[in-house]
């Protein structure tokens, strides 16, 4: 019940505003709608390249861990040689 009359509230309120005013709070209210969807976009955006990068470093992690590996058995091989 109380949502319903405050339903009623504002539409009487919005049917009593001039139509030129009403026509700029429907401009406004499409600008931020559109700026919202392009904002959860932006989130959805952030989230996927944080998880990207995520896995891009965890990769080089192992890369520099193998290489590390083949240089001291490289730097072993070396003395050895000597």
């Amino acid at each position: 019940m109380v949502i319903e009359e405050a339903v009623g509230n504002i539409t009487d309120f919005f049917s009593a505003l001039p139509p030129q005013l009403v026509d700029n709070v429907s401009s406004l209210v499409t600008i931020l709608k559109v700026t919202g969807i392009a904002f959860i976009i932006y989130i959805a955006y952030m989230i996927f390249s944080g998880i990207m990068n995520y896995k891009k470093t965890r990769r080089i992690k192992k890369i520099e861990k193998k290489v590390n590996s083949i240089d001291k058995k490289l730097d072993k091989l070396l003395k050895k040689k000597k």
